[in-house]
């Protein structure tokens, strides 16, 4: 595991975070009463018949009474979120603001596919010269891998700032309950990345691989929850490291994957004495890559992060594995 994404005396900061988690709401019960509905036809209806597949993944249980579903309302985007970013962005960074790169990244299937998003936030921002990321098939880790791929080229003189954007939606037949996961909801992030100054300076950046039993289509919930279980004793390997080369954060924030994996991941880092910020909105929702800085947002707001301290976001997706990212709050100037 590598400690360090950046050779020594290059830095890489993060700084205007805005997390979007949609007004528009739907309930598990009308999520159920999808399943069975006609198809679309869409990217994943096309996904699913490529791969022989012919009904809604993972599975909806059947013949649950609306009295049994959690009450539980899921944020739910009615556009592409690449429509919500533009509008944040333009919004927040102005029409003028020039980026030296645009990293897209995503974990759902939706249209338009490939690359269009990312032509689409340099058009919105008049960059005919700048070439879009678009990071995918890498679950909530795809900014894990967005965040290094910046920072080398950064490094290398391709620039010296960048917008990172974290979106996603779950379309149907594509499950919003996995097996005994979190519910998924829609969300978005975007934040810029410079090598000079900003907010948060970022000390860690890696992912840790998990190589997964067997193909997902075929998995029961005990195989999910043997997965969580495995990705959480990763974790904590991983915190047990930290501490010992004196690199413990001061703050942890668990992406809520499931209540087994954050309950598992939050009594490692006590045992290492780190303390676990628990989200205290949306208890309930897995909000994919953008998860841990919709928590961080909520912990920065509530004074929970001093100048100087240090917040360690655990990333997780059970056919890739975990992602470690540390920030460093940074004083005025960086």
């Amino acid at each position: 595991m590598s400690a360090q994404v950046f050779p020594e005396g290059k830095k890489l900061y993060i700084s205007g975070l805005r997390c979007i988690v949609p007004e528009a709401e739907s309930s598990l019960e009308a999520y159920c009463a999808e399943a069975g509905q006609p198809w679309e036809d869409s990217p994943p209806k096309w996904l699913f018949a490529h791969a022989g597949m012919s009904s809604p993944w993972p599975a909806v249980e059947s013949g649950p009474s609306d009295s049994s579903l959690p009450a539980v309302r899921i944020p739910v985007f009615e556009k592409h979120p690449v429509d919500y970013l533009c509008e944040e962005g333009k919004r927040r960074f102005g029409a003028d603001r020039k980026f030296d790169l645009i990293s897209y990244c995503h974990e759902t299937v939706q249209r338009p596919l490939t690359t269009l998003p990312g032509f689409m936030l340099c058009a919105e921002f008049g960059h005919r010269h700048v070439q879009p990321f678009v990071l995918g098939q890498l679950g909530s880790l795809a900014c894990i891998r967005a965040i290094d791929w910046s920072g080398r080229m950064l490094e290398d003189g391709e620039g010296t700032n960048g917008l990172l954007c974290i979106a996603d939606r779950t379309e149907y037949p594509f499950s919003r309950t996995p097996w005994t996961g979190s519910i998924k909801g829609d969300a978005a992030v975007l934040c810029t990345l410079a090598t000079e100054a900003g907010e948060y300076e970022v000390t860690k950046c890696c992912i840790q691989p998990f190589l997964q039993a067997g193909p997902m289509r075929a998995w029961t919930t005990a195989d999910y929850e043997r997965t969580m279980l495995a990705l959480a004793r990763l974790a904590e390997q991983a915190l047990q490291e930290m501490k010992a080369a004196g690199n413990a954060p001061d703050r942890l924030v668990i992406q809520n994957v499931s209540a087994s994996f954050v309950t598992a991941v939050g009594e490692a880092g006590e045992r290492c004495g780190i303390p676990v910020y628990v989200r205290q909105t949306r208890k309930a929702i897995n909000f994919f890559g953008s998860d841990p800085f919709i928590t961080l947002q909520e912990a920065e707001d509530s004074g929970q992060l001093r100048e100087g301290q240090s917040v360690l976001l655990l990333f997780a997706s059970a056919d890739f594995g975990i992602g470690l990212l540390t920030l460093r709050k940074a004083g005025e100037g960086g």
